[in-house]
């Protein structure tokens, strides 16, 4: 394959791919949202270089093949002559089905835990992983109702192990769930606000009852 050919698919690849991550011998070392690359197809050679504020590295690639939203570049330190590994992942999570739905699980329980131990004075009426496409719900974000006689708060958690991505989207989808536990609890309680949990932390709980605005800081709690 032709250096020109190999830029020129390379750069196809990449025009679609502005949320991608790069790995390098199995370890991320760029996140093209934050970094910017070129290709170089001159003097025989496809040369790419990626740069970001932590670091810069330019690779000769030799060759590539695509498989599952993943470009495989073989690649070659420049002054070296062995060969390295270098993928391009439009697909942030990498993990398995398995491995995804075994995590999500667990945290599932972990937050039960510490919810029973947080807010012992309410009680965990529903927590989930499972879908709800009609309600736009996946199955990234643990989500549930606590509730003490009739007063309740909607809580959602992600793990730290989701992407950067499912973890800034997490207010979003917390407010989403909050106005369904409202209008699905109307009449039998009320629901404050919101339990946030992202990451291993809770964070600022978000409250809007009898059409005025509330905020409350909620203890952190680490997942």
């Amino acid at each position: 394959m032709t250096p020109d050919t190999l830029a020129q698919n390379l750069s196809e690849f990449l025009n679609s791919a502005c949320d991608a991550i790069v790995l390098e011998d199995g370890a991320a070392t760029f996140d093209l949202r934050q970094a910017r690359y070129s290709i170089s197809g001159e003097y025989n050679k496809c040369l790419l270089h990626l740069w970001s504020p932590e670091r810069n590295i330019v690779r000769r690639v030799l060759d590539f093949e695509t498989k599952n939203n993943t470009l495989r570049l073989q690649v070659q330190r420049l002054g070296q002559t062995k060969p390295s590994k270098l993928e391009i992942c439009r697909e942030r999570d990498r993990r398995t089905p398995t491995a995804r739905r075994t995590a999500r699980l667990s945290y599932q329980r972990t937050l039960r835990r510490v919810l029973e131990r947080k807010f012992s004075g309410y009680k965990v009426q529903q927590l989930t992983t499972s879908a709800n496409l009609e309600r736009s719900f996946g199955p990234i974000y643990a989500r549930g109702l606590i509730r003490q006689g009739q007063s309740a708060f909607a809580v959602l958690g992600v793990n730290a192990q989701e992407t950067q991505a499912s973890m800034d989207a997490a207010l979003t989808f917390g407010i989403l769930w909050l106005d369904f536990c409202r209008q699905s609890q109307m009449g039998k309680c009320l629901v404050e606000g919101l339990k946030l949990f992202v990451a291993g932390r809770m964070l600022r709980t978000h409250s809007r009852a009898h059409g005025t605005s509330q905020s409350r800081r909620s203890q952190m709690a680490s997942l």
